[in-house]
């Protein structure tokens, strides 16, 4: 087994893929299972992910990916996105397991079930709220829904870079892109307009050249600070 170090040091932002390689879909699926581990804010997993690979879709992805090479070469396409319309059944499904999971402590504090019962939907619906973070009418939902929309997405980015670690692991690449048309990816695979799409992430076995220069990165000591 590669140990982590390992797997962080094969991991590169690759720009093209070997297209004879005998890529094997399956070594994604489980990477896909792995993700879905990944840590996320308040365990309400508010995330989706799109695995596009029918070469259809696949073809107009890519489009939308502004065609760049980690996209015209990849074997599949996986699309992170954020769900903020799937907030009500994540914060029931939680609170149900808390419920079942303290049946048998009958002392058990009602904030303890307040907080997905209550708080979840204070936070991701705006219901009943009055003020937030002490800024009151539309200036502070305003607030509120930023706030959402940055804690969604750094969710789906722990989800997204779980995933480029597993197929690290397994001897695959991948490059997270940023470059593409969100709407029109969004319209693609059906998202409402409420949802982010995070990240895309393309995969397939990297050839020598795609790999673009050497790894380059600030000194430990200009970005790690000790208090």
């Amino acid at each position: 087994m590669k140990s982590f170090t390992d797997i962080v040091q094969y991991r590169r932002a690759i720009r093209k893929y070997d297209q004879n390689f005998e890529f094997d879909p399956e070594v994604v699926t489980r990477a896909l299972e792995l993700s879905t581990l990944a840590p996320n804010s308040s365990n309400m997993q508010m995330w989706e992910i799109h695995r596009v690979r029918s070469p259809e879709m696949l073809k107009k992805a890519k489009v939308f990916c502004m065609e760049q090479n980690a996209a015209k070469t990849a074997n599949e396409l996986i699309i992170f996105a954020t769900a903020p319309q799937k907030w009500k059944q994540r914060a029931e499904m939680n609170a149900n397991v808390i419920r079942r999971a303290f049946a048998a402590k009958p002392n058990t504090p009602e904030h303890v079930f307040a907080y997905y019962e209550k708080d979840m939907p204070l936070l991701y619906s705006g219901e009943g709220l009055v003020e937030y973070k002490g800024v009151v009418g539309e200036q502070g939902n305003r607030l509120r829904k930023e706030d959402v929309r940055v804690i969604l997405n750094k969710s789906v980015a722990l989800a997204a870079m779980t995933f480029m670690y597993a197929l690290s692991e397994a001897g695959y690449d991948s490059c997270p892109m940023e470059g593409f048309e969100e709407d029109q990816i969004k319209k693609l695979l059906g998202l409402p307009q409420e949802a982010d799409v995070c990240m895309i992430v393309s995969c397939g076995k990297r050839l020598p050249e795609g790999v673009y220069g050497p790894r380059l990165r600030l000194d430990a000591k200009d970005v790690i600070k000790e208090h």
